[in-house]
């Protein structure tokens, strides 16, 4: 056999390949498989030709099995701007309440960090095992439904090297109904075509590329073009905005809805409320704006209102609450919010406050379960806002101001509002912390139920006092709170209720031993007290009887 060798060499130079007399030169830059066969002292290289796309994929492949990143690859080619624009929009001339432009290039969309998908896979949280019923945005879908044809779906995150038994990913199931919404939305605004639509989503494509950070940009570039990335923010915005209009619909309205007249939307309206609000789920704000505006002088997308209808999941009674958000109001010229998560937060917690805190409260002061606050003639009450930021600690104005009161927002506990409180956790701890002075709201709240509840007997007394009210049982209910809170930080209003709590102890120290005391020992007391009266009935029927042979 005749002696080969193989010489590596630097990069921009060619790979010479010798084996005998014979020497095939690949140029660098270059990558083909090659297949060695040797034989009666000659070589064989065989080449196989490759599409551009069975290029990408191999090298996103070796991506994720390697550690190594990929060569850099060339740029996708530019898109040709002129073709885009060859139907014009009609813009209205007024702005949203959420108005904000496409330049920003901050990052607002990332995964839910690591230590909080832990906790999702342990508790099996918003069922992290299935495919989303609904994709939005680029990460969690395959890119077959935006190309029109059939490629292969990877079986992992991409992006994520630990992930416990990754699930298969499919087609996005509801791209047939995110097409009928862009019908929809092109017959509910005169004179725009789908592909007028899709120039504007085309022309935001770059920033709302950036709103998925650099990591994902890199993914997403080796995969699709803008004409894809714009395909998609065109689908699966208007399927966000015709699923807000559907879940509004007054009962009077005897026009058919296209969206719910879709088996597969009709029967999974929960699964789609639950994925439309996951942190790595959202395309960016300035996206929807854009074709709300184009939608606004014809037919306005009810966004207030669907997000009062979502938050009715988490409220008692799950009664709307039809009286505007004073937050959302058009006049207070709120700052965008980053995506639909993003508002959705918001609405939750309520109006921002500046914090007064100065310094950060000691130990002592964090130890107080829904039981010992009982014990210490603190009564626990549900907030009337029902904001997870309003928290607070305070006298009661009554019985002498010997007792105290902590309110906190009531909440309803099942698989979706779980699913949503990991969520918006997750936000705060991404992006929340960086921006806001008055931070952590939901995390706070989360701690501070979790604070209360050591034993399944705290989450009764939660359960009695209509703070938590559980679809589930106490010993998971505790296990939920008491996973997710070491996990996630606190803010200022967390810290403010357990000062005010501390001050309360040093202040009424007297007070609580004698409440603790008869709160404990009060069976106990009215049973003795009770004893005593019967004795002392009995003894005074004895005299009653003795005093007329005593008079004879």
């Amino acid at each position: 056999m005749a002696s080969s060798s193989i010489e590596i060499v630097e990069e921009g130079r060619p790979v010479h390949v010798i084996t005998g007399n014979q020497k095939l030169v690949v140029g660098a830059g270059e990558e083909v498989p090659v297949r060695v066969v040797t034989a009666n002292q000659s070589l064989v290289i065989l080449v196989q030709n490759r599409s551009q796309d069975a290029h990408l994929a191999e090298h996103a492949t070796a991506h994720e099995a390697d550690a190594k990143p990929p060569p850099p690859q060339p740029p996708p080619p530019a898109q040709d701007r002129k073709s885009s624009k060859k139907c014009e929009l009609k813009k209205p001339h007024f702005r949203s309440p959420y108005r904000t432009g496409a330049s920003s290039s901050a990052v607002t969309i990332e995964r839910v960090p690591h230590n909080l998908r832990e906790i999702i896979w342990d508790l099996r949280i918003g069922f992290p095992d299935r495919d989303r019923v609904v994709a939005i945005g680029p990460l969690h879908r395959g890119w077959a439904d935006l190309m029109d044809k059939e490629s292969p779906k990877r079986t992992a995150d991409p992006m994520d090297k630990e992930v416990k038994e990754p699930p298969k990913r499919s087609a996005d199931p509801m791209h047939a109904a995110k097409r009928v919404a862009v019908e929809e939305y092109c017959r509910v605004v005169p004179g725009q075509t789908r592909e007028a639509v899709h120039g504007e989503m085309l022309s935001l494509a770059g920033a709302a590329h950036r709103c998925y950070g650099d990591d994902w940009n890199s993914y997403l570039g080796r995969r699709v073009d803008d004409a894809g990335f714009a395909d998609m923010l065109l689908l699966d915005g208007c399927f966000l905005l015709q699923f807000m209009v559907s879940m509004c619909r007054e009962d009077d309205d005897e026009s058919p809805d296209p969206l719910m007249a879709r088996p597969e939307v009709r029967r999974n309206v929960d699964a789609i409320a639950q994925d439309i609000f996951l942190m790595d789920n959202q395309i960016p704000w300035f996206v929807l704006d854009a074709l709300i505006e184009l939608r606004r002088p014809y037919a306005a997308v009810p966004v207030d209102k669907f997000l009062a209808v979502m938050a009715t999941a988490f409220d008692v009674g799950n009664i709307v609450d039809k009286t505007p958000s004073p937050l959302l109001a058009q006049d207070q010229q709120p700052p965008p919010p980053p995506h639909l998560l993003g508002l959705f937060h918001r609405r939750q917690v309520g109006a921002a406050r500046n914090p007064n805190r100065r310094i950060v409260p000691s130990l002592s002061a964090l130890s107080c379960t829904a039981v010992e606050l009982a014990e210490m003639g603190v009564k626990l009450t549900a907030s009337k806002t029902k904001k997870f930021g309003d928290m607070a600690m305070s006298k009661r104005r009554h019985s002498l101001g010997l007792f105290g009161e902590l309110s906190l927002a009531p909440v309803v506990l099942s698989e979706l509002t779980m699913c949503w409180l990991v969520h918006m956790a997750s936000y705060e701890e991404a992006f929340q912390g960086d921006t806001l002075s008055d931070n952590f709201a939901v995390s706070s709240y989360i701690n501070a139920v979790s604070l209360l509840m050591n034993r399944p007997e705290d989450v009764q007394e939660l359960r009695a006092k209509g703070i938590v009210v559980s679809a589930f049982d106490d010993l998971r209910t505790l296990c939920f709170f008491k996973a997710l809170a070491p996990q996630i930080n606190v803010g200022d209003r967390y810290y403010e209720i357990f000062e005010r709590l501390q001050e309360y102890r040093k202040e009424r120290w007297l007070w609580i031993a004698v409440h603790k005391f008869l709160y404990n020992n009060f069976k106990t007391i009215v049973t003795v007290l009770t004893v005593a009266g019967v004795l002392a009935g009995l003894f005074k029927t004895i005299l009653s009887l003795k005093q007329p042979n005593s008079q004879g």
